[in-house]
């Protein structure tokens, strides 16, 4: 039974539960953004999703979708891992608004747009609000690779440190009428001289990319390593 009273309780109260009344989606987002994860999870079992055991903030597998974030007014659609069915924590790094990689946000329930992957479709969901701050800065860094490869093996290096990193190729801007469209999306990567966005502590961004150039020829060159914001 719900625990604690709360925005929606009294619809949720009177709703059949396991048939994926509405009234309880509502209460469950209601109860994320208190951080009543009593509440939360009853609301999301009540609406009939199985989640994982346990008490207290439910960090599970749901999936990997797109949230617009908005932040004063600027938007950028980014990739989250889904940890609840309206919570989401950002892996890549934004590069609009002081946003950062890491955070977690609450989305909306219902999408609005589209992406398209290797034929797999994932919706867009409109940010709520930023539930969790990350501390991971937001850096830029210039880096020339000979081949695709090594820039690829960049990035899977700080992806290994549980770091993020986002080539300038592999990004595509939309006007905000357009980004709540369907579309078709490539996270590719391409040789050549171009800006990086890295989320990590300076001196661990400074030693990867030390380690990386010495390993091999991304030709052997970075620089301009400094804050965004």
């Amino acid at each position: 039974m719900i625990r604690r009273a709360g925005p929606g309780r009294e619809a949720a109260a009177r709703a059949p539960r396991g048939e994926g009344d509405p009234a309880y989606w509502n209460l469950g987002i209601a109860a994320t953004v208190q951080r009543d994860w009593a509440t939360a999870r009853d609301a999301w079992v009540g609406f009939g999703i199985r989640l994982p055991d346990g008490e207290g903030g439910i960090t599970g597998r749901f999936g990997h979708a797109c949230v617009r974030l908005d932040t004063g007014g600027e938007r950028e659609v980014v990739w989250v891992e889904r940890l609840c069915p309206t919570r989401g924590r950002v892996v890549n790094v934004p590069v609009t608004g002081g946003r950062r990689y890491g955070e977690v946000v609450v989305h909306d329930g219902a999408p609005n747009g589209e992406r398209i992957v290797d034929g797999t479709t994932f919706p867009v969901f409109d940010e709520l609000l930023l539930l969790q701050e990350s501390e991971l800065p937001t850096l830029e860094v210039t880096v020339a690779a000979g081949e695709r490869a090594d820039l690829e093996a960049l990035v899977g290096l700080f992806t290994e440190h549980g770091y993020g990193v986002e080539p300038a190729s592999s990004l595509r801007m939309l006007c905000a009428c357009c980004s709540e469209g369907t579309h078709e999306q490539q996270r590719s990567v391409e040789a050549g001289a171009q800006r990086l966005a890295l989320a990590a502590p300076p001196e661990e961004a400074r030693r990867l990319l030390e380690r990386r150039a010495a390993e091999a020829a991304i030709g052997r060159s970075w620089s301009g390593l400094e804050p965004v914001g």
